[in-house]
């Protein structure tokens, strides 16, 4: 062989091992996370197919998305999932073992095709520990959301950071909070997008996570699941909500279009709740004014408790005669035995006593539901209506000369919160208004 034919040899086989390198370079540089692909198991296939058949019947209002967390909702949360979300037209498309891009693969081969949800739970990516780095963890989670953003633009998106575990080790734990973090920022600017960290929800005082709510550590019990639905119930009902027209006008995380009005503001938001401390004597306004409007209102009293939902409120003046007031109020405490029928919860104060008396023991969690239309009006208290009344037929009212109530001739003001004397707990505060 001439020396000219031997180097071309030797070039030809450099080239080739070149190239062979750049594929295997490309290939190890692809993030497995984002590849759709089905896992080889039977099992796991039909469930996949009976997903598919599950979404052809329709009615699949809520989807809930993940791995074996969201697959124990038939296990070990079974209970629980039927107390929240038996009547929601709720889908479980949860798949123990899987990770991103399995999820990816059965989004794109029938998990949500011809079907219209109104909001999809996702909590996914501790599986991918293993093989994934953190950014490519959350890149995976992002192509999911991105994914389901552009089959389903019109369904909202709860997204959940990935549950605490505590069965692998220090880095791997940091890891999963990391990835978290990241697919939490990147995605923070869609507005059909919202995260939500319910780790706290899982810990004990001194914030470890123990067997009572996690058996192994990683997957929760009965006890478990019921923290969790616990923990996304405000944001769920909120979205659920706005979904089907509502506004919120809490938007669980801060107190945007709201303001203090008047004396020093104790108010705050966090964990989806809105509270104040009590004591400091500022009332919560809307920064809008409504006039006809359908209004629910969760609310936690404590022991004692005092506080109140003004509506056709000016900000001038004493809210409660200026507009109106529905009382808000521990209606079994002591201290409270000898008030007038008009003055206990759900009452229009002062002026329609609530009837029958359905209020709930303190601290526990109450629905409210307020509808005013021209001068009639009627309060519903967890689930049953307790006014039904015109305010047009308490006009002699409006010049008492003790207390004049001028507020029951207006058509339109602020919505507010009272701070009366105590702490006080609000949660998805949602407006529908009347035209």
């Amino acid at each position: 062989m001439s020396s000219r034919s031997r180097l071309h040899r030797l070039g030809l086989i450099a080239y080739a091992v070149a190239f062979s390198t750049l594929i295997v370079s490309a290939a190890w540089a692809e993030n497995s996370a984002v590849v759709p692909v089905p896992r080889d198991d039977k099992g796991w296939m039909a469930r996949h197919q009976s997903f598919n058949e599950r979404v052809k019947q329709g009615n699949a209002d809520v989807l809930f998305i993940g791995d074996s967390i969201t697959h124990g909702w038939e296990g070990g949360g079974k209970a629980v999932w039927e107390q929240y979300y038996g009547k929601r037209n709720a889908v479980n498309l949860g798949i123990s073992g899987d990770q991103t891009q399995h999820v990816l693969w059965r989004l794109d081969n029938g998990n949500i095709d011809n079907i219209k949800p109104k909001l999809a739970v996702i909590m996914i990516g501790t599986n991918n520990c293993r093989a994934n780095t953190a950014p490519e963890i959350a890149e995976g989670v992002e192509a999911i959301v991105k994914k389901l953003r552009t089959r389903l633009p019109e369904m909202h998106i709860l997204l959940l950071a990935i549950f605490p575990r505590t069965d692998v080790d220090a880095e791997t734990q940091q890891k999963i909070k990391d990835a978290s973090a990241k697919y939490a920022a990147d995605l923070a600017s869609d507005p059909m997008v919202e995260y939500k960290d319910i780790s706290k929800a899982f810990l004990n005082d001194n914030g470890e996570l123990t067997k009572d709510v996690m058996p192994d550590l990683l997957h929760p019990n009965e006890k478990g699941y019921a923290l969790e639905a616990e923990a996304i119930e405000p944001a769920i009902t909120r979205l659920l909500a706005v979904a089907d027209g509502w506004t919120a006008l809490f938007n669980g995380k801060d107190l945007s279009g709201w303001e203090p009005v008047g004396g020093k503001s104790g108010w705050g938001a966090a964990d989806g709740i809105l509270y104040t401390q009590g004591g400091g004597g500022a009332w919560l306004s809307t920064v809008k004014e409504y006039g006809d409007f359908d209004l629910v209102v969760e609310f936690k009293v404590p022991k004692g408790g005092n506080s109140g939902v003004f509506i056709r409120a000016p900000r001038t003046g004493n809210p409660a005669f200026e507009g109106s007031e529905i009382q808000v109020l521990d209606d079994y405490d002591d201290q409270y035995k000898d008030l007038k029928p008009y003055q206990y919860c759900a009452s229009v104060y002062s002026t329609i006593a609530a009837s029958p008396r359905v209020t709930k023991h303190f601290g526990e969690w109450q629905k409210m539901e307020i509808h005013i239309q021209g001068q009639k009006i009627t309060t519903t208290l967890n689930g049953t209506k307790v006014v039904d009344g015109d305010l047009s037929e308490h006009l002699d009212k409006v010049k008492d000369k003790d207390q004049p109530h001028p507020g029951l001739t207006r058509t339109s003001g602020f919505i507010g919160l009272q701070d009366h004397s105590s702490r006080l707990d609000y949660r998805n505060v949602l407006i529908r208004e009347i035209k």
